[in-house]
């Protein structure tokens, strides 16, 4: 096994600035075979929305701390469109509903946390980015910040992309998997907010209690 010192796609949820007068500080990145120290030090709890067999093939470099904390995003109950069915934005309005309850579990795992949280999945652009826009507008980023940030991760992950390119065999459904602009972000949150009124009333809906909101 093989490891790296850094994790490309490791940032601060919102962009810069958004989090300086929160009490805890809130990171999102990728999941890759990397040393410890790749990572903010001090970090109270790791949300990892990765499903039990991504964290079989790699597990967490952080994985034995106290802190560690499992959390699939996926309900496994559920199946999946085809990959070949739908756009991002479409997907991730899907999980929405169709994941609220892994959704509800990883922004209770992140009220009940006492300092500085890292958020994470396979390629921290998927699931950690639909964890991160909604959080990033909970806190009262624009809409546009929240797209921005989302985007970021085209640049983290432009090596990781590559390698996916050259050996896919179905270069229209890695195209779709791998697209990255702020649109596809914008328009989950316009959803929300026309579908619940806001994220906070999303959050209620999907089961938590406005003390773990207030938590956030």
């Amino acid at each position: 096994m093989t490891t790296t010192s850094t994790l490309t796609n490791l940032r601060e949820v919102g962009g810069p600035g958004l989090q300086d007068a929160r009490p805890r500080t809130v990171y999102r990145a990728n999941t890759e075979r990397v040393d410890a120290d790749a990572y903010p030090h001090g970090l109270a709890a790791v949300v990892d929305l990765r499903r039990d067999d991504e964290v079989a093939r790699v597990p967490h470099p952080l994985g034995n701390t106290d802190g560690y904390r499992l959390v699939p995003l996926f309900d496994p109950s559920t199946v999946e469109s085809g990959a070949q069915a739908v756009q991002l934005d479409e997907q991730y309005i899907d999980w929405l509903e169709r994941h609220r309850t892994g959704i509800a579990a990883a922004f209770r795992a992140i009220a009940r946390s006492d300092g500085d949280v890292l958020v994470c999945c396979s390629a921290g652009k998927d699931r950690t980015g639909v964890v991160s826009g909604l959080l990033a507008r909970l806190w009262g980023a624009s809409i546009e910040a929240v797209g921005d940030d989302y985007a970021a991760s085209a640049v983290g992950l432009a090596d990781r992309f590559a390698a996916e390119r050259a050996v896919s065999t179905d270069p229209e459904a890695t195209a779709v998997a791998q697209r990255c602009v702020p649109e596809t972000m914008t328009t989950v949150i316009r959803h929300v907010e026309a579908r619940w009124g806001s994220v906070a009333a999303y959050l209620r809906w999907a089961g938590l209690t406005d003390a773990e909101i207030a938590a956030l």
